[in-house]
């Protein structure tokens, strides 16, 4: 299994979903992990970047489509940026910080972001 790792804010392009996507297209079976300001990429509320671009929270909504719905954020970096639950995408898992570890021991491969 592949674990995309993203602990940076989403900018213009959006490599990790991108990448997310890419896998599954090859039946991969990809996670997501979102971490610190890379958890602003699971923000419904998350504007475009550039005219006419693509928000984030919107490219990520489509995930389930693809059958990439194994999306988890970390309940302590969500708590520091003051967020609420509310505001990730619905199919988004908060794990906590032995989850994570877990997460990434189980994990044949990672990509960081």
């Amino acid at each position: 299994m592949t674990l995309i790792i993203v602990n940076s804010a989403p900018t213009l392009d959006l490599e990790p979903i991108e990448l997310v996507l890419a896998l599954a297209a090859f039946e991969q079976k990809p996670k997501l992990l979102l971490l610190e300001a890379g958890i602003f990429y699971a923000n419904k509320y998350q504007q475009e970047k550039r005219l006419n671009g693509k928000a984030s929270g919107r490219v990520l909504s489509a995930l389930p489509l693809y059958d990439c719905d194994e999306v988890f954020v970390s309940r302590r970096d969500l708590e520091q940026l003051s967020l609420s639950r509310d505001e990730l995408q619905d199919f988004c898992t908060l794990i906590n910080d032995d989850e994570i570890k877990k997460l990434i021991h189980q994990s044949k491969h990672c990509v960081n972001f």
